[in-house]
């Protein structure tokens, strides 16, 4: 018999929205950020300047919700765009002063519930569970590959 309590994409997916949900609570009460506008402004600080394509392919977020959540972003004034050429698709995004300094402060605070939240596993554990996600992930690439043949 089929229960979606011990299937692993239900129990990953839970798990993830459960630990994003606890810090998106705090980052939206304080600087007013859904959780894929900080997932957007974490990879243009790293990544910048960067396409919206590219923050689509490694969030793997869908084009639509990544347009959306760059032209809310834009209107707060939290990152900027230079489109290099003609070309309007290429269009560059970083971060402006704002953002940095919203990125600077919300940066410390997703490290700390990271901290809270790892120290309850072991250093051991900690461990293990890098590799079991690397090895997920892995596999899920070789999948979706398999299923593009």
């Amino acid at each position: 018999m089929f229960e979606l309590k011990n299937f692993l994409p239900y129990k990953l997916s839970i798990l993830s929205q459960s630990v994003s949900g606890l810090i998106a609570t705090e980052y939206e009460s304080k600087f007013g950020l859904s959780m894929n506008q900080w997932r957007c402004l974490v990879i243009i600080n790293a990544r910048q300047p960067i396409t919206a394509q590219a923050i689509s392919d490694l969030t793997l977020l869908d084009k639509m919700t990544i347009s959306r959540t760059v032209r809310t972003l834009k209107s707060r004034k939290l990152i900027q765009t230079e489109t290099p050429g003609t070309d309007a698709r290429r269009r560059l995004l970083s971060l402006t002063k704002s953002g940095n300094q919203i990125y600077n402060e919300v940066i410390p605070i997703a490290k700390n519930y990271e901290s809270r939240l790892l120290a309850s596993l072991t250093p051991k554990e900690q461990h293990t569970l890098e590799v079991v996600m690397a090895k997920l992930l892995h596999g899920t690439r070789e999948l979706s590959a398999d299923n593009r043949n």
